[in-house]
Protein backbone atom coordinates (compact mmCIF):
# COMPACT_ATOMS: atom_id res chain seq x y z
CA UNK A 1 0.00 0.00 0.00
CA UNK A 2 3.02 2.32 0.26
CA UNK A 3 3.41 2.98 -3.47
CA UNK A 4 -0.31 3.78 -4.03
CA UNK A 5 -0.13 6.25 -1.14
CA UNK A 6 2.91 7.99 -2.66
CA UNK A 7 1.28 8.07 -6.07
CA UNK A 8 -1.86 9.50 -4.48
CA UNK A 9 0.30 12.33 -3.14
CA UNK A 10 1.59 13.07 -6.64
CA UNK A 11 -1.92 12.92 -8.12
CA UNK A 12 -3.35 15.11 -5.37
CA UNK A 13 -0.63 17.69 -5.88
CA UNK A 14 -1.29 17.71 -9.63
CA UNK A 15 -5.04 18.08 -9.06
CA UNK A 16 -4.47 21.00 -6.69
CA UNK A 17 -2.21 22.70 -9.23
CA UNK A 18 -4.73 22.30 -12.04
CA UNK A 19 -7.58 23.46 -9.80
CA UNK A 20 -5.60 26.49 -8.72
CA UNK A 21 -4.89 27.47 -12.31
CA UNK A 22 -8.45 26.94 -13.54
CA UNK A 23 -10.41 28.36 -10.61
CA UNK A 24 -8.22 30.82 -8.71
CA UNK A 25 -5.75 31.94 -11.39
CA UNK A 26 -7.49 31.63 -14.77
CA UNK A 27 -5.31 34.37 -16.25
CA UNK A 28 -2.19 32.32 -15.49
CA UNK A 29 -3.83 29.22 -17.00
CA UNK A 30 -4.64 31.19 -20.14
CA UNK A 31 -1.06 32.45 -20.32
CA UNK A 32 0.23 28.87 -20.02
CA UNK A 33 -2.03 27.81 -22.89
CA UNK A 34 -0.86 30.81 -24.91
CA UNK A 35 2.81 29.98 -24.26
CA UNK A 36 2.37 26.35 -25.31
CA UNK A 37 0.35 27.31 -28.39
CA UNK A 38 2.95 29.87 -29.43
CA UNK A 39 5.85 27.44 -28.98
CA UNK A 40 4.06 24.66 -30.85
CA UNK A 41 3.11 27.03 -33.69
CA UNK A 42 6.67 28.34 -34.09
CA UNK A 43 8.17 24.85 -34.00
CA UNK A 44 5.58 23.54 -36.44
CA UNK A 45 6.37 26.33 -38.88
CA UNK A 46 10.09 25.64 -38.48
CA UNK A 47 9.71 21.91 -39.15
CA UNK A 48 7.37 22.61 -42.06
CA UNK A 49 9.90 25.02 -43.57
CA UNK A 50 12.58 22.32 -43.36
CA UNK A 51 10.32 19.82 -45.16
CA UNK A 52 9.46 22.37 -47.85
CA UNK A 53 13.15 23.17 -48.29
CA UNK A 54 14.01 19.49 -48.70
CA UNK A 55 11.16 19.08 -51.19
CA UNK A 56 12.91 21.29 -53.74
CA UNK A 57 13.88 19.60 -56.96
CA UNK A 58 17.58 20.04 -56.17
CA UNK A 59 17.36 18.07 -52.89
CA UNK A 60 14.44 15.76 -53.68
CA UNK A 61 16.63 12.69 -54.47
CA UNK A 62 18.42 13.15 -51.13
CA UNK A 63 15.27 13.86 -49.11
CA UNK A 64 14.56 10.35 -47.70
CA UNK A 65 18.14 9.72 -46.56
CA UNK A 66 18.65 13.25 -45.32
CA UNK A 67 15.36 13.25 -43.42
CA UNK A 68 16.37 9.99 -41.78
CA UNK A 69 19.71 11.46 -40.65
CA UNK A 70 18.12 14.63 -39.30
CA UNK A 71 15.50 12.67 -37.37
CA UNK A 72 18.21 10.48 -35.88
CA UNK A 73 20.16 13.55 -34.78
CA UNK A 74 17.02 15.15 -33.33
CA UNK A 75 16.09 12.12 -31.23
CA UNK A 76 19.71 11.62 -30.20
CA UNK A 77 19.84 15.14 -28.72
CA UNK A 78 16.35 14.81 -27.23
CA UNK A 79 17.18 11.51 -25.56
CA UNK A 80 20.28 13.07 -24.05
CA UNK A 81 18.27 16.06 -22.81
CA UNK A 82 15.49 14.01 -21.21
CA UNK A 83 17.89 11.45 -19.73
CA UNK A 84 20.10 14.04 -18.02
CA UNK A 85 17.12 16.09 -16.79
CA UNK A 86 15.42 13.00 -15.38
CA UNK A 87 18.64 11.87 -13.70
CA UNK A 88 18.94 15.16 -11.85
CA UNK A 89 15.24 15.28 -10.94
CA UNK A 90 15.10 11.74 -9.58
CA UNK A 91 18.41 12.17 -7.76
CA UNK A 92 17.08 15.33 -6.11
CA UNK A 93 13.78 13.70 -5.14
CA UNK A 94 15.50 10.64 -3.63
CA UNK A 95 18.56 12.14 -1.95
CA UNK A 96 18.60 15.94 -1.94
CA UNK A 97 15.23 17.33 -0.85
CA UNK A 98 13.80 17.59 2.64
CA UNK A 99 10.99 15.28 1.56
CA UNK A 100 13.57 12.57 0.77
CA UNK A 101 14.79 12.55 4.39
CA UNK A 102 11.21 12.48 5.66
CA UNK A 103 10.18 9.61 3.37
CA UNK A 104 13.25 7.60 4.34
CA UNK A 105 12.09 7.65 7.98
CA UNK A 106 8.70 6.19 7.12
CA UNK A 107 7.98 2.43 7.07
CA UNK A 108 7.96 2.52 3.28
CA UNK A 109 9.88 0.00 1.12
CA UNK A 110 12.80 1.35 -0.88
CA UNK A 111 11.23 0.13 -4.12
CA UNK A 112 8.14 2.26 -3.49
CA UNK A 113 10.29 5.33 -2.84
CA UNK A 114 12.20 4.71 -6.05
CA UNK A 115 9.09 4.27 -8.19
CA UNK A 116 7.38 7.38 -6.81
CA UNK A 117 10.47 9.52 -7.44
CA UNK A 118 10.95 8.00 -10.91
CA UNK A 119 7.35 8.66 -11.90
CA UNK A 120 7.37 12.21 -10.55
CA UNK A 121 10.71 12.98 -12.19
CA UNK A 122 9.52 11.47 -15.45
CA UNK A 123 6.44 13.68 -15.48
CA UNK A 124 8.59 16.78 -14.94
CA UNK A 125 11.28 15.87 -17.48
CA UNK A 126 9.07 14.52 -20.29
CA UNK A 127 7.55 17.93 -20.99
CA UNK A 128 10.48 18.58 -23.35
CA UNK A 129 9.29 15.72 -25.57
CA UNK A 130 5.74 17.08 -25.60
CA UNK A 131 6.94 20.58 -26.49
CA UNK A 132 9.63 19.67 -29.03
CA UNK A 133 8.55 16.36 -30.54
CA UNK A 134 4.78 16.81 -30.77
CA UNK A 135 4.99 19.48 -33.53
CA UNK A 136 7.53 17.37 -35.43
CA UNK A 137 5.32 14.27 -35.32
CA UNK A 138 2.31 16.30 -36.46
CA UNK A 139 4.16 17.96 -39.36
CA UNK A 140 5.53 14.61 -40.55
CA UNK A 141 1.95 13.43 -41.07
CA UNK A 142 1.98 15.23 -44.43
CA UNK A 143 4.67 12.77 -45.57
CA UNK A 144 2.80 9.66 -44.36
CA UNK A 145 1.27 7.14 -46.73
CA UNK A 146 -1.63 6.58 -44.31
CA UNK A 147 -1.95 9.65 -42.06
CA UNK A 148 -4.93 8.28 -40.11
CA UNK A 149 -2.85 5.27 -39.02
CA UNK A 150 0.43 7.15 -38.72
CA UNK A 151 -0.69 9.49 -35.91
CA UNK A 152 -1.58 6.83 -33.30
CA UNK A 153 1.45 4.74 -34.33
CA UNK A 154 3.75 7.75 -33.93
CA UNK A 155 2.17 8.55 -30.54
CA UNK A 156 2.92 5.00 -29.30
CA UNK A 157 6.49 5.25 -30.58
CA UNK A 158 7.00 8.55 -28.74
CA UNK A 159 5.52 7.05 -25.56
CA UNK A 160 7.97 4.16 -25.74
CA UNK A 161 10.80 6.65 -26.36
CA UNK A 162 9.80 8.67 -23.28
CA UNK A 163 9.61 5.56 -21.09
CA UNK A 164 13.05 4.47 -22.25
CA UNK A 165 14.58 7.90 -21.50
CA UNK A 166 12.90 7.99 -18.08
CA UNK A 167 14.19 4.52 -17.24
CA UNK A 168 17.71 5.61 -18.16
CA UNK A 169 17.33 8.69 -15.96
CA UNK A 170 16.08 6.69 -12.98
CA UNK A 171 18.96 4.25 -13.20
CA UNK A 172 21.38 7.12 -13.76
CA UNK A 173 20.24 8.78 -10.53
CA UNK A 174 21.27 5.69 -8.56
CA UNK A 175 24.62 5.57 -10.36
CA UNK A 176 25.13 9.25 -9.54
CA UNK A 177 24.25 8.65 -5.89
CA UNK A 178 26.81 5.85 -5.72
CA UNK A 179 29.53 7.84 -7.49
CA UNK A 180 29.33 11.06 -5.48
CA UNK A 181 30.60 9.67 -2.13
CA UNK A 182 33.48 7.98 -3.94
CA UNK A 183 34.67 11.26 -5.41
CA UNK A 184 36.15 14.20 -3.60
CA UNK A 185 33.22 16.35 -2.54
CA UNK A 186 31.33 14.88 -5.47
CA UNK A 187 32.09 17.75 -7.88
CA UNK A 188 35.64 17.57 -9.17
CA UNK A 189 35.40 13.91 -9.93
CA UNK A 190 32.07 14.35 -11.69
CA UNK A 191 33.54 17.11 -13.86
CA UNK A 192 36.50 14.89 -14.77
CA UNK A 193 34.38 11.82 -15.50
CA UNK A 194 31.86 13.75 -17.61
CA UNK A 195 34.62 15.63 -19.44
CA UNK A 196 36.42 12.42 -20.34
CA UNK A 197 33.14 10.84 -21.41
CA UNK A 198 32.27 13.80 -23.63
CA UNK A 199 35.75 13.92 -25.14
CA UNK A 200 35.61 10.21 -25.85
CA UNK A 201 32.13 10.54 -27.29
CA UNK A 202 33.22 13.46 -29.45
CA UNK A 203 36.20 11.56 -30.78
CA UNK A 204 33.97 8.57 -31.48
CA UNK A 205 31.47 10.78 -33.27
CA UNK A 206 34.11 12.47 -35.40
CA UNK A 207 35.79 9.20 -36.23
CA UNK A 208 32.46 7.72 -37.29
CA UNK A 209 32.01 10.41 -39.95
CA UNK A 210 33.67 9.02 -43.04
CA UNK A 211 33.88 11.55 -45.84
CA UNK A 212 35.96 9.31 -48.05
CA UNK A 213 34.55 7.48 -51.02
CA UNK A 214 31.79 10.02 -51.64
CA UNK A 215 31.58 12.74 -54.29
CA UNK A 216 32.02 16.36 -53.23
CA UNK A 217 28.43 17.48 -52.76
CA UNK A 218 27.00 20.32 -50.76
CA UNK A 219 24.63 18.24 -48.62
CA UNK A 220 27.24 15.62 -47.80
CA UNK A 221 29.92 18.10 -46.80
CA UNK A 222 27.57 20.26 -44.73
CA UNK A 223 25.43 17.62 -43.01
CA UNK A 224 27.70 14.59 -43.21
CA UNK A 225 26.55 11.04 -42.57
CA UNK A 226 26.17 11.63 -38.81
CA UNK A 227 26.53 7.94 -38.17
CA UNK A 228 27.08 8.52 -34.44
CA UNK A 229 23.35 9.38 -34.15
CA UNK A 230 22.41 6.31 -36.19
CA UNK A 231 23.95 3.72 -33.93
CA UNK A 232 21.65 0.66 -34.19
CA UNK A 233 22.25 -0.16 -30.51
CA UNK A 234 20.82 3.13 -29.18
CA UNK A 235 17.14 3.99 -28.48
CA UNK A 236 17.15 7.22 -30.58
CA UNK A 237 17.79 5.19 -33.73
CA UNK A 238 15.00 2.76 -32.82
CA UNK A 239 12.63 5.72 -32.45
CA UNK A 240 13.65 7.11 -35.81
CA UNK A 241 13.17 3.72 -37.45
CA UNK A 242 9.73 3.36 -35.84
CA UNK A 243 8.64 6.75 -37.20
CA UNK A 244 10.08 5.99 -40.64
CA UNK A 245 8.24 2.67 -40.69
CA UNK A 246 4.98 4.37 -39.66
CA UNK A 247 5.43 6.96 -42.44
CA UNK A 248 5.84 4.20 -45.02
CA UNK A 249 3.19 1.89 -43.45
CA UNK A 250 5.72 -0.84 -42.70
CA UNK A 251 3.88 -2.04 -39.61
CA UNK A 252 6.06 -5.05 -38.97
CA UNK A 253 9.19 -2.90 -38.64
CA UNK A 254 7.24 -0.37 -36.58
CA UNK A 255 6.10 -3.02 -34.11
CA UNK A 256 9.62 -4.45 -33.81
CA UNK A 257 11.26 -1.13 -32.94
CA UNK A 258 8.48 0.02 -30.60
CA UNK A 259 8.67 -3.33 -28.82
CA UNK A 260 12.43 -2.97 -28.59
CA UNK A 261 12.02 0.44 -26.93
CA UNK A 262 9.41 -0.84 -24.49
CA UNK A 263 11.45 -3.94 -23.60
CA UNK A 264 14.56 -1.84 -22.99
CA UNK A 265 12.62 0.56 -20.78
CA UNK A 266 11.16 -2.33 -18.77
CA UNK A 267 14.57 -3.95 -18.33
CA UNK A 268 16.24 -0.76 -17.13
CA UNK A 269 13.32 -0.04 -14.78
CA UNK A 270 13.59 -3.50 -13.21
CA UNK A 271 17.36 -3.11 -12.79
CA UNK A 272 16.86 0.28 -11.14
CA UNK A 273 14.19 -1.12 -8.84
CA UNK A 274 16.46 -3.99 -7.80
CA UNK A 275 19.36 -1.65 -7.00
CA UNK A 276 17.09 0.74 -5.10
CA UNK A 277 15.59 -2.10 -3.11
CA UNK A 278 19.02 -3.02 -1.80
CA UNK A 279 20.90 0.25 -1.51
CA UNK A 280 18.58 3.31 -1.57
CA UNK A 281 18.68 4.14 2.14
CA UNK A 282 22.38 3.29 2.22
CA UNK A 283 23.02 5.80 -0.57
CA UNK A 284 21.03 8.42 1.33
CA UNK A 285 23.08 7.77 4.47
CA UNK A 286 26.34 8.15 2.54
CA UNK A 287 25.21 11.38 0.93
CA UNK A 288 23.82 13.06 4.04
CA UNK A 289 25.48 11.58 7.12
CA UNK A 290 28.99 10.36 6.33
CA UNK A 291 31.78 12.83 7.19
CA UNK A 292 34.37 13.80 4.61
CA UNK A 293 37.71 12.10 4.55
CA UNK A 294 40.58 13.62 6.41
CA UNK A 295 38.44 15.34 9.06
CA UNK A 296 39.59 18.57 10.58
CA UNK A 297 38.55 22.08 9.74
CA UNK A 298 38.43 22.44 5.95
CA UNK A 299 36.76 25.86 5.90
CA UNK A 300 38.50 28.31 3.61
CA UNK A 301 38.56 32.05 3.87
CA UNK A 302 35.99 33.93 1.82
CA UNK A 303 37.61 35.82 -0.99
CA UNK A 304 35.58 38.21 -3.16
CA UNK A 305 35.68 37.67 -6.88
CA UNK A 306 38.27 39.94 -8.52
CA UNK A 307 37.45 42.99 -10.63
CA UNK A 308 34.24 43.61 -8.66
CA UNK A 309 33.45 45.99 -5.78
CA UNK A 310 33.84 44.46 -2.33
CA UNK A 311 30.19 43.71 -1.56
CA UNK A 312 29.36 42.50 -5.09
CA UNK A 313 32.49 40.36 -5.17
CA UNK A 314 31.63 38.78 -1.82
CA UNK A 315 28.01 38.02 -2.78
CA UNK A 316 29.09 36.61 -6.14
CA UNK A 317 31.69 34.44 -4.37
CA UNK A 318 28.91 33.12 -2.14
CA UNK A 319 26.86 32.13 -5.21
CA UNK A 320 29.89 30.48 -6.78
CA UNK A 321 30.60 28.43 -3.66
CA UNK A 322 26.96 27.29 -3.36
CA UNK A 323 26.99 26.37 -7.04
CA UNK A 324 30.13 24.26 -6.68
CA UNK A 325 28.70 22.40 -3.69
CA UNK A 326 25.66 21.18 -5.65
CA UNK A 327 26.66 18.08 -7.65
CA UNK A 328 23.47 18.23 -9.73
CA UNK A 329 24.19 21.79 -10.81
CA UNK A 330 27.81 20.96 -11.60
CA UNK A 331 26.73 17.90 -13.59
CA UNK A 332 24.32 19.87 -15.73
CA UNK A 333 26.77 22.76 -16.16
CA UNK A 334 29.46 20.36 -17.36
CA UNK A 335 27.07 18.58 -19.69
CA UNK A 336 25.85 21.89 -21.05
CA UNK A 337 29.25 23.26 -21.97
CA UNK A 338 30.31 19.80 -23.11
CA UNK A 339 27.55 19.95 -25.71
CA UNK A 340 28.77 23.39 -26.77
CA UNK A 341 32.26 21.96 -27.14
CA UNK A 342 30.91 19.17 -29.30
CA UNK A 343 29.12 21.75 -31.42
CA UNK A 344 32.43 23.55 -31.82
CA UNK A 345 34.08 20.36 -33.04
CA UNK A 346 31.39 19.96 -35.70
CA UNK A 347 31.79 23.48 -37.11
CA UNK A 348 34.57 22.68 -39.63
CA UNK A 349 32.06 20.57 -41.55
CA UNK A 350 29.85 23.64 -41.98
CA UNK A 351 32.82 25.59 -43.23
CA UNK A 352 33.09 23.26 -46.24
CA UNK A 353 29.96 24.84 -47.65
CA UNK A 354 32.05 27.90 -48.55
CA UNK A 355 34.06 25.84 -51.02
CA UNK A 356 30.87 25.15 -52.98
CA UNK A 357 28.88 28.36 -52.63
CA UNK A 358 30.33 31.59 -51.19
CA UNK A 359 26.81 32.93 -50.54
CA UNK A 360 26.48 30.43 -47.71
CA UNK A 361 29.13 32.31 -45.72
CA UNK A 362 26.61 34.88 -44.46
CA UNK A 363 23.97 32.21 -43.90
CA UNK A 364 26.27 30.03 -41.83
CA UNK A 365 27.52 33.01 -39.84
CA UNK A 366 23.93 33.92 -38.90
CA UNK A 367 23.16 30.30 -38.05
CA UNK A 368 26.29 30.15 -35.91
CA UNK A 369 25.24 33.33 -34.10
CA UNK A 370 21.75 31.91 -33.56
CA UNK A 371 23.06 28.61 -32.22
CA UNK A 372 25.29 30.31 -29.65
CA UNK A 373 22.45 32.65 -28.68
CA UNK A 374 20.08 29.73 -28.10
CA UNK A 375 22.73 27.99 -26.03
CA UNK A 376 23.22 31.14 -23.97
CA UNK A 377 19.45 31.42 -23.48
CA UNK A 378 19.37 27.83 -22.25
CA UNK A 379 22.23 28.54 -19.86
CA UNK A 380 20.58 31.60 -18.32
CA UNK A 381 17.23 29.81 -18.09
CA UNK A 382 18.72 26.78 -16.38
CA UNK A 383 21.24 28.40 -14.02
CA UNK A 384 20.28 32.08 -13.61
CA UNK A 385 16.48 31.98 -13.49
CA UNK A 386 16.20 29.83 -10.31
CA UNK A 387 18.89 31.73 -8.37
CA UNK A 388 16.51 34.15 -6.62
CA UNK A 389 13.98 31.45 -5.73
CA UNK A 390 16.73 29.31 -4.19
CA UNK A 391 17.40 32.09 -1.67
CA UNK A 392 14.12 31.17 0.07
CA UNK A 393 15.75 29.58 3.12
CA UNK A 394 18.20 32.48 3.48
CA UNK A 395 15.83 35.41 2.97
CA UNK A 396 15.83 36.24 6.67
CA UNK A 397 19.64 36.37 6.65
CA UNK A 398 19.73 38.52 3.53
CA UNK A 399 17.07 40.84 5.01
CA UNK A 400 19.37 41.49 7.99
CA UNK A 401 22.50 41.92 5.84
CA UNK A 402 24.05 45.43 5.68
CA UNK A 403 23.10 46.01 2.05
CA UNK A 404 19.81 46.46 0.18
CA UNK A 405 18.15 43.56 -1.61
CA UNK A 406 18.68 45.32 -4.94
CA UNK A 407 22.42 44.87 -4.36
CA UNK A 408 21.88 41.11 -4.06
CA UNK A 409 20.18 41.03 -7.46
CA UNK A 410 23.03 43.05 -8.98
CA UNK A 411 25.54 40.61 -7.51
CA UNK A 412 23.73 37.69 -9.13
CA UNK A 413 23.83 39.53 -12.44
CA UNK A 414 27.58 39.97 -11.99
CA UNK A 415 27.93 36.26 -11.18
CA UNK A 416 25.96 35.27 -14.29
CA UNK A 417 28.09 37.53 -16.50
CA UNK A 418 31.37 36.33 -15.02
CA UNK A 419 30.42 32.67 -15.53
CA UNK A 420 28.50 32.69 -18.80
CA UNK A 421 29.66 35.58 -20.99
CA UNK A 422 33.43 34.79 -21.21
CA UNK A 423 32.71 31.23 -22.32
CA UNK A 424 30.19 32.43 -24.92
CA UNK A 425 32.57 35.10 -26.23
CA UNK A 426 35.39 32.59 -26.48
CA UNK A 427 33.13 30.18 -28.31
CA UNK A 428 32.07 32.93 -30.71
CA UNK A 429 35.64 33.94 -31.54
CA UNK A 430 36.90 30.37 -31.91
CA UNK A 431 33.94 29.31 -34.05
CA UNK A 432 34.38 32.37 -36.27
CA UNK A 433 38.04 31.52 -36.77
CA UNK A 434 37.18 27.89 -37.54
CA UNK A 435 34.66 29.10 -40.12
CA UNK A 436 37.33 31.42 -41.59
CA UNK A 437 35.24 34.57 -41.10
CA UNK A 438 36.67 38.08 -41.39
CA UNK A 439 38.04 39.71 -38.23
CA UNK A 440 35.46 42.53 -38.43
CA UNK A 441 32.64 40.01 -38.65
CA UNK A 442 33.99 38.06 -35.66
CA UNK A 443 34.24 41.26 -33.59
CA UNK A 444 30.68 42.22 -34.55
CA UNK A 445 29.37 38.78 -33.57
CA UNK A 446 31.24 39.03 -30.27
CA UNK A 447 29.48 42.35 -29.61
CA UNK A 448 26.08 40.79 -30.31
CA UNK A 449 26.80 37.78 -28.08
CA UNK A 450 28.02 40.02 -25.26
CA UNK A 451 24.83 42.07 -25.50
CA UNK A 452 22.76 38.90 -25.54
CA UNK A 453 24.53 37.64 -22.43
CA UNK A 454 23.71 40.81 -20.51
CA UNK A 455 20.10 40.96 -21.69
CA UNK A 456 19.34 37.29 -21.14
CA UNK A 457 20.84 37.30 -17.63
CA UNK A 458 18.86 40.41 -16.70
CA UNK A 459 15.67 38.91 -18.17
CA UNK A 460 16.14 35.66 -16.27
CA UNK A 461 16.60 37.57 -13.00
CA UNK A 462 13.59 39.81 -13.67
CA UNK A 463 11.25 36.91 -14.43
CA UNK A 464 12.90 34.85 -11.69
CA UNK A 465 11.89 37.52 -9.17
CA UNK A 466 8.43 37.92 -10.71
CA UNK A 467 7.63 34.19 -10.59
CA UNK A 468 9.75 33.35 -7.55
CA UNK A 469 8.81 30.27 -5.50
CA UNK A 470 10.71 30.57 -2.24
CA UNK A 471 9.36 27.26 -0.93
CA UNK A 472 10.93 25.15 -3.71
CA UNK A 473 14.53 24.05 -3.32
CA UNK A 474 14.84 21.97 -6.51
CA UNK A 475 16.15 24.16 -9.37
CA UNK A 476 15.11 21.62 -12.00
CA UNK A 477 11.46 21.91 -10.95
CA UNK A 478 11.68 25.69 -10.98
CA UNK A 479 12.99 25.64 -14.54
CA UNK A 480 10.39 23.10 -15.69
CA UNK A 481 7.51 25.03 -14.11
CA UNK A 482 5.35 27.83 -15.39
CA UNK A 483 7.79 30.64 -14.72
CA UNK A 484 10.66 28.75 -16.31
CA UNK A 485 8.60 28.12 -19.44
CA UNK A 486 7.66 31.81 -19.68
CA UNK A 487 11.30 32.78 -19.21
CA UNK A 488 12.38 30.41 -22.00
CA UNK A 489 9.81 31.82 -24.41
CA UNK A 490 10.66 35.43 -23.55
CA UNK A 491 14.37 34.66 -23.94
CA UNK A 492 13.73 33.21 -27.40
CA UNK A 493 11.72 36.29 -28.39
CA UNK A 494 14.49 38.60 -27.14
CA UNK A 495 17.11 36.60 -29.05
CA UNK A 496 14.97 36.71 -32.19
CA UNK A 497 14.44 40.47 -31.96
CA UNK A 498 18.10 41.21 -31.30
CA UNK A 499 19.48 38.87 -33.96
CA UNK A 500 16.91 40.04 -36.54
CA UNK A 501 18.28 43.58 -36.29
CA UNK A 502 21.89 42.52 -35.85
CA UNK A 503 21.74 40.28 -38.94
CA UNK A 504 20.90 43.18 -41.29
CA UNK A 505 24.57 44.17 -41.77
CA UNK A 506 25.42 40.54 -42.56
CA UNK A 507 22.91 40.57 -45.41
CA UNK A 508 23.52 44.09 -46.77
CA UNK A 509 27.20 44.65 -46.02
CA UNK A 510 27.05 48.46 -46.33
CA UNK A 511 28.81 50.72 -43.81
CA UNK A 512 25.57 52.39 -42.67
CA UNK A 513 24.08 48.97 -42.03
CA UNK A 514 26.90 48.07 -39.64
CA UNK A 515 26.29 51.23 -37.62
CA UNK A 516 22.53 50.62 -37.65
CA UNK A 517 22.97 47.02 -36.50
CA UNK A 518 25.34 48.05 -33.70
CA UNK A 519 23.01 50.84 -32.55
CA UNK A 520 20.03 48.44 -32.56
CA UNK A 521 21.98 45.90 -30.53
CA UNK A 522 23.12 48.35 -27.88
CA UNK A 523 19.81 50.26 -27.61
CA UNK A 524 17.61 47.16 -27.35
CA UNK A 525 19.95 45.52 -24.84
CA UNK A 526 20.11 48.64 -22.66
CA UNK A 527 16.33 49.10 -22.60
CA UNK A 528 15.66 45.39 -21.99
CA UNK A 529 18.27 45.15 -19.22
CA UNK A 530 16.99 48.25 -17.41
CA UNK A 531 13.36 47.09 -17.49
CA UNK A 532 14.16 43.56 -16.27
CA UNK A 533 16.54 44.72 -13.53
CA UNK A 534 13.98 47.18 -12.21
CA UNK A 535 11.46 44.34 -12.07
CA UNK A 536 13.93 42.17 -10.18
CA UNK A 537 14.89 44.96 -7.76
CA UNK A 538 11.24 45.67 -7.01
CA UNK A 539 9.95 42.08 -6.76
CA UNK A 540 12.80 40.19 -5.07
CA UNK A 541 11.88 39.16 -1.55
CA UNK A 542 8.12 39.72 -1.90
CA UNK A 543 6.29 36.71 -0.49
CA UNK A 544 2.90 37.65 -1.86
Amino acid sequence: MALPALLWRIRRGSDNTVRRYLLREPLRAASVALVLTTVWTLLSLLFLAVLVFLSQELYLPLKPRLLESLLSLFFFALFFLVGVSDTVLVWGALFRSRAAVFHAQLPVPERALYWSAAIEGGLWSSWAVAVLAAPLVAVLAREAAQPWLYMPAAALAMLAFILCAIAVGGLGSLVLARAIPLLRRGTRGIVMVVTFALVGGGLFALSSIDPGGHPLTFMHDVIGRLSFAENPYLPPWWTQQALAAALESRWGDWGYHVGLLALTAATLAVVGEAIAGRRLRGFLDELSGRPERGGGNRTRAWRPLPLLPGDLGLLAAKDLRLFRRDPAQVLQFTMFFGMLGFYLLMLPRLGRAFMLDANWRQVVSVLNLTAIAMALATFTGRFVYPMLSLEGRRLWVLALAPWPRARIVTAKLAFALVVGVPVSLGLTVISGMMLDLAAELIAYQALVIGALGVGLAAGALGLGARFADYGEDNPAKLVAGYGGTVNLLVSVLFCGALIAGAAVPLAIGERWAWFAGGAWTLALTAAWTLICLRMAWRRFGHLG
